[in-house]
């Protein structure tokens, strides 16, 4: 896990810029997933343009700290085939809750059943966060990874 920044260090810019920015990834994320949600705990859908860029953020009040994973694959793959027949192309996943910043098993679940929940629709993932108060850190999405 890497820790890049926060939204105070975000460029001018950084709206014109893609999510695989990796300078810019765990900024856009500290400002977009507020610290009322990471106390509560919950998944955060960055929706994003063709390019990356971010386009809205949603909120899954179905999905908490607490919900199993194969549960939270459900109202992911859910949420992103109703994104993708919306035409959204790309989205970054954002698990936020309480607690410390170093992933726990459970984290690792829902990055796998992110990576799963995203693999069975036209959306790319360009990323997988982990949002905690004060904190944000970058999960990796290949296979066998346990961090960025």
């Amino acid at each position: 896990m890497t820790a890049r920044g926060t939204f105070r260090t975000l460029p001018a810019d950084w709206a014109q810029r893609p999510m695989t920015d990796p300078d810019l990834f765990e900024g856009v994320v500290d400002l977009v997933v507020p610290d009322t949600v990471r106390a509560v705990g919950g998944l955060a859908l960055l929706l994003c343009h063709a390019d990356g860029r971010l386009m809205q953020a949603l909120t899954m009040e179905s999905v908490n700290a607490a919900t199993p994973p194969v549960e939270a694959e459900s109202h992911l793959t859910d949420a992103l085939a109703d994104a993708a027949g919306s035409g959204v192309p790309a989205v970054v996943v954002v698990i936020a809750r309480p607690g410390s910043g170093s992933a726990t098993d459970h984290d690792l679940a829902l990055r796998r059943a992110s990576v799963s929940a995203s693999g069975g629709t036209p959306i790319r993932l360009l990323g997988v966060a982990l949002a905690v108060p004060g904190g944000v850190t970058t999960l990796a999405t290949t296979p066998g990874s346990e961090a960025a």
